[in-house]
């Protein structure tokens, strides 16, 4: 998918709702409505910290709109991959092997999720089911 090269160098901003800056999860809600008028739950303030309130309103959230997605174990571009990092990481499968995320060590970019890096932090995949 050439045509994500529009989302690519915006900038990490915790909770940030458009292309001035945006966490992995709004990039993937952004992305979502963009390109596939889909919308999905912005989750504001969600993961504002590690404390165990945020971390139930992380599980609530989950149990709420899980069943809207479908593990998956041959990703296609618009499904999400999820990553075990220090904290909640996604990014939206752009290729065979490529996704595009953000982070706050990054500006949002597309790299392999099969690369040193990454592929020994892939959880699973996920296709929007609705």
């Amino acid at each position: 998918m050439n045509d994500m090269i529009e989302y690519i160098g915006i900038p990490f901003l915790k909770d940030g709702a458009t292309r001035e800056g945006l966490d992995c999860w709004r990039l993937v809600v952004m992305v979502y409505k963009d390109r596939l008028n889909i919308d999905l739950p912005a989750c504001s303030g969600i993961f504002a910290d590690k404390s165990l309130a945020s971390l139930k309103r992380i599980s609530r959230l989950i149990k709420e709109t899980k069943k809207q997605w479908t593990e998956v174990k041959k990703p296609a571009p618009y499904d999400v991959v999820l990553l075990r990092t220090s904290s909640f990481h996604v990014g939206l499968v752009t290729g065979r092997r490529t996704m595009l995320h953000i982070s706050e060590e990054i500006n949002s970019t597309i790299e392999e999720f099969t690369s040193l890096q990454w592929k020994d932090k892939v959880e699973g995949f996920y296709h929007y089911a609705g």
